[in-house]
């Protein structure tokens, strides 16, 4: 654990499962957090401990020690708040755990996806280049020496060739400028709201919707205060506009699967459901049913990306290579065939 900035995901995941063990086994989470700080791994963990065990011994709730430590985001402060209040602290604990160990999966598999159609490209980018600047040059010198010349897509490629040897460093310098230059533009907040708006984001978005609304509801608050802290959890903007509409309905007096619906949170079999959940009294079990269907989702979405984006960016730079190699040896097959 670290002290200078909030926590990651895997080490408070970690934290709210130990400290649900401590709560589950009828020990004071004061008592707990000591046990914990005895088998600190590292002195920065102590230290985190340190400043959590001070205030719980001087009598402050778990809550406000946690707060006190600035280590934690405020969600967790929150959900600790309610389930010490509700009683509920170990179901609490657990759910943050499962929550933010959901968390880390979800971006370790964003970034896998990310990452490795972009190295791909980077190699099929890298092979053209060797291609065009190394390999077709031999090829023009063996027509050259056979006494024929080149024509048509080959001379193209050739001229191609000879005006990327001549200019290296340039292209290479407007590479590196054009690569940066988009960099920077996916850094921009108008990439990254366009970025938002699209399917897997939205997806994301309402899994984490529906999981923050579970703990919350099973913690024991309204639909109301659970989707005002919902809309705290939920950091896509597009996001959190609907479901502050939807607590504006909410208070109005709008029925809650109504309202989820008008807003366009979840679809219509959803809200059905919600519906249904809403009248039995079964709306937590409903809400963490829609929670597991969108991570499902979401693997499955994450899965069928890879699986068909590797296949395709292959035979891509299998029909460019091969597409450059036959216009240069055909009509070298033809002349040793004239030749011979």
């Amino acid at each position: 654990m670290k002290t200078n900035k909030l926590l990651g995901n895997l080490e408070i995941a970690t934290f709210c499962e130990q400290l649900a063990l401590v709560v589950s086994a009828g020990m004071p989470t004061y008592e707990g957090v000591s046990i914990l700080m005895e088998d600190a791994a590292d002195e920065e963990t102590k230290a985190l401990l340190q400043r959590i065990y001070e205030p719980l011994e001087a009598g402050s709730t778990f809550h406000d020690a946690l707060a006190e430590s600035e280590a934690f985001p405020q969600y967790v402060l929150d959900l600790v708040e309610v389930g010490e209040l509700s009683g509920k602290l170990e179901e609490v604990l657990y759910s943050l755990n499962l929550y933010y160990e959901r968390e880390e999966s979800i971006k370790n598999s964003i970034k896998s996806a990310v990452t490795y159609p972009l190295i791909m490209i980077a190699i099929m980018i890298a092979v053209v280049f060797v291609l065009i600047v190394k390999v077709l040059p031999i090829f023009n010198q063996i027509y050259t020496e056979l006494g024929s010349g080149l024509s048509g897509f080959p001379l193209l490629m050739m001229h191609f060739s000879n005006a990327l040897n001549a200019y290296a460093p340039i292209v290479l310098t407007m590479l590196i400028v054009l690569v940066i230059a988009i960099f920077a533009y996916t850094k921009t907040n108008s990439f990254r709201m366009h970025l938002l708006k699209m399917r897997f984001p939205m997806s994301t978005a309402s899994s984490r919707f529906a999981n923050c609304m579970t703990m919350a509801i099973s913690s024991g608050l309204d639909t109301s205060q659970s989707l005002e802290m919902a809309e705290r959890l939920v950091d896509n903007p597009y996001m959190k506009e609907r479901i502050h509409k939807c607590k504006e309905l909410v208070d109005e007096g709008e029925q809650f699967s109504n309202a989820i619906l008008s807003t366009k949170i979840f679809t219509k079999t959803y809200a059905s459901l919600l519906n249904i959940g809403f009248r039995t009294g079964s709306l937590e079990t409903v809400m963490n049913r829609i929670y597991k269907e969108y991570e499902d989702n979401i693997d499955y979405e994450i899965n069928r990306f890879v699986s068909r984006l590797e296949p395709a960016l292959v035979i891509v730079l299998s029909v460019i290579i091969g597409f450059i190699l036959l216009s240069f040896l055909l009509p070298l097959i033809g002349i040793m065939s004239s030749i011979g």
